[in-house]
């Protein structure tokens, strides 16, 4: 399926987003999104989604993303994801994404790619 994927600055598949799962490039699992839930590949909580807060696995908050801006603790902005795209802080493009809901791409970015 092709709708669902998320790719390089070269436009080159580096994953997937399907049915929460998080998939590397090969289509192999890497981890999993559901819930607010942010889960490695064997199920453990290494995070959380929740009111545009993105906590680690002991629930302290290490950034935001809201409206379309993925920021570090400080409310310092790290990133963006729009149209389509995923960008640095200086709004240089890291990625593209069809198909998946900007705050997973920006999740699939930040947290499992980089």
């Amino acid at each position: 399926m092709q709708g669902q994927r998320l790719m390089n600055g070269s436009r080159s598949t580096v994953g997937y987003i399907e049915d929460g799962r998080v998939m590397d490039g090969s289509r192999s699992t890497i981890g999993y999104i559901e819930d607010g839930r942010i889960m490695n590949g064997s199920r453990s909580t290494i995070g959380y989604v929740e009111d545009g807060r993105i906590m680690n696995g002991s629930r302290s908050t290490i950034g935001y993303y809201e409206d379309g801006r993925a920021m570090n603790g400080s409310r310092s902005t790290i990133g963006y994801v729009e149209n389509g795209r995923v960008m640095n802080g200086s709004r240089s493009t890291i990625g593209y994404y069809e198909g998946v809901r900007g705050v997973h791409a920006a999740l699939f970015f930040f947290w499992f790619f980089y």
